[in-house]
């Protein structure tokens, strides 16, 4: 009887001794899942396009200026070397063909350009005036562009010279800078002027600025030559980029 329960207790401890000694399995921990990146849109591409908003012509005496008011519709690129070509014609008949100044247009920007027409529409009279203009605007280039456009202040108006007939000399009055202006800049100033339903009676012819200083303010007076008294008018500028 003792061999018996000696062989039974040898079993029990060798199952408990087996039983103590099995490894213990941890579990993996669970990976997060992989983040994957979200593309940026590409933006569409700009509307790079000037429209001619208005054109008009000014006329006194034996000056004669074109205008044209340009819109830049781009939202994100401006254009710079801008220039616009003028042909008078007088009835029908094509005159000597004129360029503005090369300006710059910052997205989203209107500005009138203006040319100087004094030789070569030289006139002996009212009846030898141009009646008709045709506007093209040249390529320019397009590119982001540093700074803002510049912006006039407050602008007054008085009749200088003439003014009876509906043909005169105005002179215009603003002040007009930015901070971003270094000395020796050059600045291109225009003025255009309208009647009360918005038509165009004319401009100064180009008036250039060399910025005398850095940053600062500038009062300038332009004169506008108009074909008639105006309700409103307004001046913009171009500086150098």
């Amino acid at each position: 009887m003792r061999r018996p329960l000696a062989c039974l207790l040898a079993a029990v401890a060798t199952a408990v001794s087996a039983c103590a000694s099995a490894p213990v399995t941890t579990p993996s921990p669970t990976a997060p899942p992989a983040v994957r990146p979200t593309a940026t849109p590409t933006p569409a591409p700009d509307t790079e396009r000037v429209v001619v908003v208005s054109e008009g012509l000014g006329v006194y005496q034996a000056v004669v200026v074109p205008v044209a008011v340009l819109h830049n519709a781009a939202t994100r690129t401006g254009v710079s070397g801008l220039v616009v070509h003028f042909l008078p014609t007088r009835g029908g008949v094509a005159l000597t063909p004129l360029d503005s100044p090369a300006v710059t247009l910052y997205p989203g920007q209107t500005l009138a350009v203006t040319a100087d027409c004094t030789d070569s529409c030289n006139n002996t009279g009212t009846s030898r005036d141009p009646d008709g203009l045709t506007v093209t605007v040249g390529p320019g280039t397009w590119a982001p562009l540093p700074g803002a456009a510049l912006a006039a202040g407050a602008v007054s108006f008085a009749c200088k010279s003439g003014c009876s007939g509906g043909h005169g000399q105005w002179d215009v009055a603003t002040t007009i800078g930015s901070p971003e202006l270094s000395q020796g800049s050059r600045v291109d100033l225009f003025t255009w002027c309208t009647n009360a339903a918005g038509a165009i009676l004319g401009g100064n012819p180009p008036s250039v600025v060399v910025w005398p200083q850095t940053g600062g303010t500038l009062s300038h007076t332009l004169h506008a030559i108009l074909s008639g008294p105006p309700a409103a008018c307004r001046v913009g500028a171009s500086a150098s980029i």
